[in-house]
């Protein structure tokens, strides 16, 4: 028998003794030899997606901003009392409880029932009472106030507030004035102010922070000069300085978009200096030097090779500028700095807290408190789920 022979023997045998490891080993031999086209590849917005969905406080972080986000779009929609509606009988009315079950069944639109004061003769304070005979139940997509949603005027909400009735969840402010109404459309106004701030000083810090780390040299130093300046100016007395600057007479919009200009000019400085050192390490790699080999313009290096590589980091500082913008704008307007009336937001209603003794005998106008903390939680949730999606090396 020649050598061949042997060879082939002991392979038929091998064969035969192990047919499952050879079968085995034979699938993934044409597994590796299959056609590229046939694996399916994720996108890096997949990758990041497929990373955030593990991460169960994003999601909640997530669905807090969608809910505050639809809140503030559809706040005339979903408010029962137009937000500056007075009502001489309703001047500080504790919140009424929301119920469901009646003496006919159960009843699937809330119903509240009114409440009277009486005078107490011992100590002269007024004693609310509850008249459980009546109810106060509001009508279903019902009309009431009328409003404007992008140009076009409605006047149906979702809950429309009963006629001669009070209805009022969270209570009433010291001008009658509904707080669940003011609370719906003070969202908007604090939200915008946040959203303006943050689309300045996100655009304005990122462009100077590429352009600075990307030029390097003399003109690097002069830039990061200036945003050393910017960094180093004292905010809380540039914002007590507006009482003074700001006349009183001036218009509430006019207050709002100075206001929203004011703090963007403080707070794009901080972003710049995070993505210029962002820069300095990718101008180094070796594609952004191909580029500028073959020609490439400025403009075209900063913008299509640059900044996505610096877009996850700008995404998640956005995320997490957005609660310090509004704990800032609601810090201002309570001490009267900021927004001012006939607008609405949650800074505002809580000026009406400042007096100790309102607060201990009115606590529900702390109200707007639980709706920051909603806010700076969900944003807060949101923003460290996307970093750590978007950072590759996070465990």
């Amino acid at each position: 028998m020649t050598l061949l022979d042997a060879k082939t023997t002991l392979t038929d045998a091998h064969a035969v003794l192990h047919p499952k490891e050879l079968v085995e080993e034979d699938t993934l031999l044409a597994d590796a030899a299959a056609p590229a086209a046939n694996v399916r590849s994720r996108s890096y917005a997949g990758l990041v997606w497929r990373r955030f969905r593990r991460n169960p406080l994003g999601l909640i972080g997530l669905a807090l901003v969608a809910l505050l986000i639809l809140t503030a779009l559809f706040a005339d929609f979903l408010s029962p009392y137009a937000p500056n509606a007075r009502n001489a009988d309703a001047i500080y009315l504790p919140p009424q409880d929301l119920n469901f079950r009646a003496e006919d069944g159960f009843h699937i639109i809330p119903f509240t029932h009114p409440i009277t004061f009486d005078l107490d003769p011992n100590t002269f304070q007024l004693v609310p009472t509850v008249d459980t005979a009546t109810r106060c139940q509001p009508a279903f997509l019902g009309k009431g106030w009328s409003y404007s949603f992008f140009g076009l005027s409605f006047e149906r909400h979702l809950l429309a507030a009963p006629e001669g009735c009070s209805f009022h969840v969270l209570g009433t402010d010291r001008d009658g004035r509904d707080m669940l109404s003011r609370l719906l459309v003070g969202s908007r106004l604090t939200l915008l102010m946040a959203a303006l701030v943050v689309t300045i000083s996100v655009t304005v810090g990122t462009l100077v922070g590429i352009l600075s780390g990307y030029l390097g040299g003399r003109g690097d130093e002069w830039i990061q000069r200036v945003v050393e300046f910017v960094l180093a100016l004292p905010e809380l007395p540039l914002y007590f300085a507006l009482v003074v600057v700001i006349p009183r007479n001036t218009d509430a919009l006019v207050v709002f978009f100075g206001l929203g200009l004011i703090l963007s000019a403080l707070r794009w400085a901080q972003l710049a200096r995070e993505v210029r050192g962002k820069t300095l390490l990718v101008s180094r790699l070796d594609y952004i030097a191909a580029a500028e080999a073959i020609g490439a313009s400025t403009p075209r290096i900063l913008l299509k090779h640059i900044l996505p590589n610096v877009l996850g980091h700008v995404i998640v500082s956005t995320t997490l500028m957005i609660p310090t913008i509004v704990l800032l704008e609601s810090f201002l307007s309570f001490l009267g700095v900021g927004v001012r009336p006939p607008l609405v937001s949650w800074g505002m209603l809580l000026n009406a807290a400042s007096d100790l003794q309102t607060l201990g005998s009115y606590p529900w106008v702390l109200v707007p408190i639980g709706a920051i903390l909603v806010a700076v939680l969900g944003f807060n949730m949101l923003g460290d789920a996307l970093r750590d999606a978007i950072d590759p090396y996070s465990t």
